[in-house]
């Protein structure tokens, strides 16, 4: 599982306008989850932590070109570490959240059974490090696979016989993500992007985020800014 990132893509079945952000945010703040708070001098430091460890991790660089070979894009924005960084750690409190409201639960043995037949933590920490983060995030990581899965399942998405039947438990996923974000209130400092709940994904830095429909689509996901 770890050897193929986890991805999810229900942007062509998630209806309903995106959310957007809920005021100002505090100085100092790369983004607002909840009661989380990501500072930028926190965010700074995981990106730090992460180049220290990317040489040690060369496998880490064959995940990221095995999965854009399958196009895919990993790390998240490989421009950007920081907003690589910033999606992961926001996505993977969304996923919480959806989780905790659906009462979908693992615990730590799950997450070392998976570890396990996956390769073990040396696996798992290559593929964390190809995402953007440094390897004190690997058991977090972890427990948003299995978070997810669980959800899909609880969905039916993965039971499902059939296409009709299979989108539409995609659209109940999309939706529980979708109201899991408001409750959490999210908001993203606007010099890493706006979070772009259609396409479940952090969209673009753009000059003005007044109009947040002026773009082309890019590779990254959402909107490229247009100039």
């Amino acid at each position: 599982m770890f050897r193929k990132p986890f991805t999810i893509t229900l942007s062509a079945v998630l209806a309903g306008a995106a959310l957007t952000a809920c005021g100002p945010l505090k100085t100092g703040a790369a983004a607002i989850v909840g009661n989380d708070r990501i500072t930028v001098a926190k965010l700074n430091k995981t990106v730090d932590e992460w180049s220290k460890e990317l040489p040690k991790y060369p496998a880490a660089q064959q995940i990221a070109q095995q999965a854009q070979a399958q196009g895919q894009q990993v790390p998240f924005d490989p421009s950007s570490p920081q907003r690589s960084a910033l999606y992961q750690l926001v996505d993977m409190r969304v996923w919480e959240e959806v989780a905790r409201n659906d009462g979908v639960r693992v615990n730590g043995g799950q997450v070392d059974a998976l570890i396990a037949r996956n390769g073990g933590m040396a696996t798992l920490d290559a593929n964390v490090v190809a995402q953007g983060l440094p390897i004190r995030f690997s058991r977090d990581y972890a427990k948003s696979v299995l978070l997810r899965t669980a959800v899909m399942q609880r969905y039916g998405v993965t039971t499902a016989t059939d296409q009709q039947s299979q989108q539409q438990a995609l659209q109940q996923v999309a939706g529980s993500y979708q109201r899991a974000g408001r409750r959490l209130k999210l908001d993203v400092n606007p010099r890493y992007g706006s979070f772009d709940f259609q396409r479940m994904s952090l969209g673009p830095v753009c000059p003005t985020l007044s109009k947040p429909d002026s773009g082309t689509p890019s590779a990254s996901g959402g909107n490229s800014c247009q100039v």
